[in-house]
């Protein structure tokens, strides 16, 4: 027991140190307070590279770290976790964005964006392996080659992003759209998600032209264990089973939704 107990202590210590995560989140507020421009060399690719890995926010309730941005053209959101069982909720539930222009904080009547959505009656969460001793070359070779596997098992089963409210666009489009609404997560060999969302402002019906504050909802959205639903897919009939990335099956307990809100004035 005192073993185990110490093994604990051992790995946790080797998580901040590496990390960095939970001391960093001690020092960001919990809602982002102002508006930021998007880097020029923004990418939506599943990669925090462009931000120096450094986010705006760390939202207590749902426990991410966080970025809104806007360039001349789109509005983005950058989200990050490090935490296994939000990563999980994440990936059987996606990440939903929601805009309302007239800044009232309540979903009805608004636009909203959800991603990811995997192939119909695929439902998929990962495996995390051990913690990785920093240093250790073996240990990075590992990491990288967990890392692009899966990637891989994940990208090749997301196949959609949903929208409400925003005209012209239909309900379940392809991640491959032409509608320019762009998003990606993956990995890093740290195990750290990194999920990207860039929508045009003229979708949203905004301009930088002529900034206004509209006000933002972020959800990570339930999981039931009665048919894992995916929103506007087709619950998959095996029941509360999910697809792990190493392909092996498993239980989804039930996740309640989490969710804030947020203010936001597009920055020139």
């Amino acid at each position: 027991m005192k073993l185990k107990l110490i093994k604990i202590i051992y790995y946790q210590l080797i998580l901040i140190l590496w990390f960095g995560l939970p001391v960093k989140a001690q020092k960001l507020p919990n809602v982002q307070q102002m508006g930021v421009r998007a880097p020029a060399n923004i990418k939506i690719d599943g990669k925090a590279d462009e931000w120096n890995n450094k986010l705006q926010a760390y939202n207590h309730a749902t426990d991410i770290y966080y970025t809104v941005s806007n360039d001349d053209n789109n509005f983005y959101l950058t989200v990050q976790s490090a935490d296994h069982d939000i990563i999980k909720r994440i990936l059987n539930g996606a990440i939903t964005l929601a805009i309302k222009t007239d800044n009232k904080k309540s979903t009805q009547n608004g636009m909203s964006i959800t991603y990811p959505i995997f192939a119909l009656k695929t439902f998929v969460t990962f495996d995390a392996q051990p913690p990785i001793i920093p240093g250790s070359e073996k240990s990075i070779i590992k990491a990288d080659s967990f890392m692009n596997i899966t990637n891989k098992r994940m990208t090749d089963r997301i196949r959609y992003i949903k929208t409400t409210g925003i005209k012209a666009l239909d309900t379940l489009i392809s991640v491959y759209n032409v509608n320019d609404i762009k998003a990606a997560a993956l990995f890093d060999n740290k195990l750290v998600y990194t999920w990207e969302l860039s929508v045009l402002l003229k979708n949203l019906g905004m301009s930088i032209a002529a900034p206004s504050k509209f006000a933002y909802n972020i959800k990570i959205n339930e999981v039931t264990p009665d048919d894992n639903e995916r929103p506007g897919i087709t619950a998959n009939p095996t029941g509360a089973k999910t697809m792990n990335l190493n392909g092996a099956r498993s239980l989804s307990p039930p996740q309640a939704a989490t969710d804030f809100w947020g203010e936001y004035t597009l920055v020139k």
